[in-house]
C-alpha cells in the first residue's frame, strides 16, 4: 500500500511542481517586465526634472543680465568732461549706488528663483509620485507573489522527496525475500 501511496503522492506533488515553476515564471517575466518600466519612467522623470532646471537656470542668468545691463546702462562712458578716465565724487557715488543696486537686485533674484525652484520641485514631486506609484505598488505586488510561489515550490519539492521515499522505503519491504531466512 505504501508503494501506491508513495508512487501517488509523488506524481501529484510533481505536477503540483510543474504547475508552481509555470506560474513563477509568468510572475518573473511580468515582474521583470514592470521593474524595466520603473526604471525607464524614473530616467525620463530625472531627464525632465534636470531640463526644468536648466531652464530655471537659463531664466534667472537672464534676469541677472537685464538687471545689470538696466542698472549699469546709464554709466557707461563714466569719464571726466577734459576724456580722461578719473571720475569725479559724483560720478563715483553714482556708480556705488548702481553696485548697491545691483547687489539688491541679485539678491531678490536669487530668492525670487530658489523659491520658484522650490516649488516646482515640490510640483515635480508630487507627479513623480503619481506616475510610478501604481508601478511601484505593482512591482511590490509581483515581489510577494513571487516569494509566496518560491515558499510554496520549496515545500512541494520537500514534499516530493518525502514522496519519493516513502515510495522507496515501501518497495524495499514489498520484495519478497527468496532467500529462506525470513
Amino acid at each position: 500500500m505504501g508503494i501506491l501511496t508513495g508512487g501517488y503522492l509523488k506524481m501529484y506533488t510533481k505536477k503540483l511542481q510543474l504547475q508552481l515553476q509555470r506560474q513563477l515564471t509568468s510572475v518573473m517575466l511580468r515582474y521583470n517586465k514592470v521593474q524595466k518600466q520603473v526604471g525607464e519612467m524614473e530616467k525620463r522623470l530625472t531627464n525632465m526634472q534636470q531640463s526644468q532646471n536648466q531652464v530655471l537656470n537659463s531664466e534667472m542668468q537672464a534676469a541677472n543680465a537685464g538687471l545689470y545691463t538696466s542698472v549699469f546702462q546709464g554709466l557707461q562712458g563714466a569719464t571726466a568732461a577734459n576724456g580722461s578716465t578719473t571720475i569725479d565724487t559724483t560720478q563715483a557715488a553714482a556708480i556705488q549706488q548702481a553696485n548697491m543696486l545691483y547687489q539688491q537686485g541679485q539678491q531678490y533674484n536669487s530668492v525670487f528663483f530658489t523659491m520658484k525652484k522650490f516649488n516646482m520641485d515640490e510640483a515635480f514631486e508630487q507627479f513623480r509620485t503619481m506616475q510610478l506609484e501604481p508601478l511601484q505598488n505593482l512591482e511590490e505586488q509581483l515581489a510577494m507573489e513571487k516569494a509566496n510561489l518560491e515558499t510554496r515550490l520549496a515545500t512541494v519539492k520537500e514534499q516530493y522527496d518525502s514522496a519519493k521515499e516513502m515510495e522507496k522505503d515501501s518497495r524495499k519491504d514489498a520484495i519478497p525475500d527468496y532467500t529462506g531466512q525470513g
